[in-house]
């Protein structure tokens, strides 16, 4: 048997060394939090768009009941896209909160 040469070993296996936070390189793109606030004021724009066309529908001012639909469905949708984005991110975070340490 031929004994095993710990510096070859050391050298094959070398393991990366261990960053601090304030080392490690910033992402390019958006913040996590300032993605969220975007994505509020996003749906907060669109619920406004369409009471402000249904407004004006019941002023007589659109005629174009289609436009009211699509304005009304089209808040309706991203509303619930954005109630179940927060429901995944709040059972991701019950989910860390559990894993043990």
């Amino acid at each position: 048997m031929n004994p095993v040469k710990v510096n070859a070993v050391s050298q094959a296996f070398v393991l990366p060394s261990i960053k601090t936070r304030d080392a490690l390189p910033k992402p390019d793109g958006e913040s996590f939090g300032n993605l969220l606030k975007s994505l509020v004021q996003d749906v907060n724009g669109l619920q406004k768009d369409a009471a402000g066309i249904e407004k004006k529908f019941l002023a007589g001012e659109v005629t174009d009941v289609h436009q009211v639909m699509l304005a009304s469905e089209e808040a309706s949708v991203a509303f619930e896209l954005f109630l179940e984005i927060r429901n995944k991110l709040i059972e991701s975070y019950k989910e860390i909160i559990r894993t043990p340490a």
